[in-house]
């Protein structure tokens, strides 16, 4: 069962506090919608800290407040707010920088990564560093972080073996029904960069059709950077990599954007709350190795859409990987591509 009826008759449920409490979560996007409702569980499940990455710092101190007040957590979980806007580069570097203090230099734990912030853009715009929002949101920034994370959770593996260390990106059931014309372009990225393009896949394959692509994109890069993580010597992954799709939510993703009114529809005669939907971005981070390089669902592994798992998949993921780490390594030579 998947899709949008799955929302309806698939309950979901959160892991057992045993799995998260006293560890270190990282969570992009944390203050609001699905990530705040995450940071909200994690705490009431006795987690022991949260990192908040938000790109509105007061907006993420009213969060903290909040979820403070409805948990009680003050005292017991300690939650930071650090600033993070991805559509800069050099915020995702900064972030990234702070995130490598807390573990390296100050003897913090990076257990839990949740790659959670993202846009659902319905208009064309470019970001100031010249690339289209969404793509440099929802896929080159997320991959900068994530990679910049990787050797922080292999590090806190190291130090504390009876906690392996998860780093989840979200994904989206969306990526089974795009069409993707730019698939079959010499350059995919700067195909996509370009207005003229932007109408033409919009207008091919709605009004998701560029939010799924850079859905796929994640999946994608979930993937391979699970096919780059280290083994133990029983062949076991140290770090646990996995896509999650949350499902349809009544999140704030549609409210920045001007949105067709019939989706607005659907999210709300059937989407999943904020909160319940949340809960598959914790079960993604508490899962074992099984999950490693799998895509979730309804909390769930399951297979992934045709586009990503035909027989032109891999090649169109390798290809995605090779441009999205040759746009990385010019604006951040130091960006780690194995660990």
């Amino acid at each position: 069962m998947s899709g949008l009826i799955a929302l309806l008759f698939t309950k979901l449920s959160l892991p057992p506090a045993s799995a998260i409490r006293g560890e270190t979560i990282l969570i992009t996007g944390a203050n609001t919608g699905l990530g705040r409702e995450a940071a909200r569980h994690a705490a009431r499940l006795g987690v022991g800290t949260i990192i908040m990455g938000v790109r509105s710092l007061p907006k993420g101190e009213e969060a903290k407040a909040d979820i403070e007040s409805s948990t009680g957590c003050s005292g017991k979980t300690q939650i930071l707010v650090w600033p993070l806007d991805l559509e800069s580069f050099a915020s995702v570097r900064a972030f990234a920088a702070r995130a490598r203090k807390h573990v390296v230099d100050d003897g913090g734990r990076l257990t839990m990564a949740i790659m959670n912030a993202g846009i659902a853009s319905m208009q064309f715009a470019l970001s100031d560093e010249g690339w289209e929002k969404s793509l440099q949101v929802n896929v080159l920034s997320t991959a900068l972080l994530s990679l910049h994370l990787m050797p922080l959770l292999l590090r806190t593996g190291e130090r504390h073996p009876s906690s392996r260390p998860h780093l989840a990106l979200v994904s989206s059931d969306n990526h089974m029904s795009i069409k993707f014309p730019e698939r079959h372009a010499d350059r995919i990225l700067q195909t996509m960069n370009g207005e003229e393009q932007w109408k033409k896949s919009q207008a091919a394959g709605g009004p998701t059709e560029r939010y799924g692509a850079t859905k796929l994109m994640d999946l994608f890069l979930a993937q391979e950077m699970a096919n780059r993580t280290p083994r133990d010597s029983r062949g076991e992954p140290l770090v646990v990599v996995n896509a999650v799709a949350p499902g349809f939510c009544k999140s704030d993703l549609l409210t920045r954007e001007k949105t067709p009114w019939i989706l607005k529809v659907v999210q709300a005669a059937i989407a999943r709350s904020s909160e319940e939907g949340s809960k598959t971005l914790l079960h993604a981070v508490t899962q074992g190795t099984e999950a490693h390089g799998k895509y979730l669902d309804h909390q769930a592994i399951t297979a992934t859409g045709k586009i990503a798992s035909d027989t032109e998949a891999l090649a169109l993921r390798e290809k995605i990987w090779g441009e999205i780490i040759a746009v990385l390594k010019g604006v951040d030579p130091t960006v780690p591509t194995e660990f």
